[in-house]
């Protein structure tokens, strides 16, 4: 049997029971205190594999809770986009011939206005929509500076 040296530094309370331990039942103190290393070991591993697969398991089911949740959402703005843009079409009037171009440039601006809008709220973790309903309100943007459409 081919065995590895290791240092071990025990109290000398617990260095006396190991002795008397090992003494009392005819061995050394390194194969008592492998055998009991080795049952520790074989203990803690199927209650800690037990524990372990439980831990998981629980772990995944809130990801799994979560992925819903966040799939509930995406579907509820999905649909909540869908509804806007069919009132906002069959609520708006067609655009005269004459008014075009000014319409086509007016919107073009309110929309780079709406893009740096969005630009400016994701790095920093904000709420577009708070930011909206903050300006509605008349209390101004998160930053004070009110930023409308």
């Amino acid at each position: 049997m081919n065995l590895t040296g290791i240092r071990t530094y025990l109290e000398p309370d617990l260095a006396r029971e190991v002795s008397r331990a090992a003494r009392a039942q005819g061995r050394s103190e390194s194969s008592l205190i492998a055998e009991l290393i080795r049952a520790r070991f074989a203990a803690a591993g199927d209650g800690a594999q037990q524990a372990s697969e439980a831990a998981q398991k629980r772990a995944l089911a809130r990801l799994e809770a979560r992925i819903d949740k966040v799939q509930r959402d995406q579907a509820l703005m999905k649909e909540s986009l869908f509804v806007f843009v069919r009132v906002w079409l069959e609520h708006n009037p067609p655009i005269d011939d004459a008014l075009v171009e000014s319409v086509a440039s007016s919107a073009e601006a309110r929309f780079e206005r709406f893009l740096d809008l969005v630009a400016q709220g994701l790095p920093a973790g904000r709420s577009i929509a708070h930011s909206a309903a903050s300006v509605a309100n008349g209390h101004g943007d998160v930053d004070g500076a009110e930023a409308p459409l």
